[in-house]
């Protein structure tokens, strides 16, 4: 194999385990959070084995995100 071909190995190994932590990342933040039911959980999980990376980047899209109002912390919607 020539020097080319081990780089290119070299970054299709790297994009896979970049996208296999992403997942599992997104899976446990999905099942830590407590705004969601059952039902949300599953489906949530469910997109990211279907469409891994496309499924990461709209569940950060989608997230509650923390907000700092009057002195206080609330949760706000992002859809």
């Amino acid at each position: 194999m020539e020097a080319w071909e081990w780089v290119l190995a070299s970054l299709a190994g790297l994009s896979a385990v970049f996208v296999m932590g992403a997942n599992i990342w997104a899976i446990f933040d999905v099942l830590r959070q407590d705004r969601l039911d059952q039902i949300a959980r599953i489906m949530w999980v469910m997109l990211f084995f279907v469409v891994p990376l496309f499924g990461v980047v709209v569940w950060l899209y989608a997230k509650p995100r923390l907000t700092n109002v009057s002195g206080g912390i609330r949760l706000r919607r992002t859809l």
